[in-house]
């Protein structure tokens, strides 16, 4: 049996959201991921987005690359983004490559399935959003000075 673990948030260091070019944008810090702990099943970070940024661009649950990072989901990879603060707009392609977009706030939770198609959260409000959110299984995610 493995031992229960605590993570606290002063030991994660924030990250550049996936894609951003400057520290303006916000930050993300990956808490349930190695190598804080070994997570099996799921995966946890938060993210705080500032008026105009995503927490993570334009994307799919394939395989996603950055200056930093690769990330390879699962095929069976599903997604939860909760969120704290704020409000925006979860934008995501029809099949007919046209652009949808549903308003979101506090206590919204947005659920992406296995095989979502490609979507972004972007903060139009005007003041920081803060999301936590949960994927399983857990992707593998490789820090590139660790190459």
């Amino acid at each position: 049996m493995e031992d229960i673990q605590i993570v606290r948030s002063v030991d994660v260091e924030p990250s550049l959201l996936p894609g951003a070019t400057n520290e303006d944008s916000g930050w993300i810090k990956r808490i349930v991921y190695p190598p804080n702990v070994n997570p099996k099943g799921i995966l946890m970070g938060i993210a705080e987005v500032n008026p105009g940024y995503s927490p993570h661009r334009w994307h799919s649950h394939t395989r996603d690359e950055t200056k930093d990072h690769e990330t390879i989901y699962a095929e069976n990879f599903e997604e939860i983004y909760y969120i704290v603060t704020g409000s925006g707009v979860v934008q995501w392609k029809s099949q007919d490559g046209s652009i949808m977009e549903r308003e979101v706030a506090v206590g919204d939770t947005i659920f992406f399935p296995v095989g979502a198609p490609e979507h972004q959260l972007l903060n139009n409000g005007t003041q920081k959003m803060v999301i936590l959110y949960f994927g399983a299984p857990p992707v593998k995610f490789i820090p590139k000075t660790h190459r």
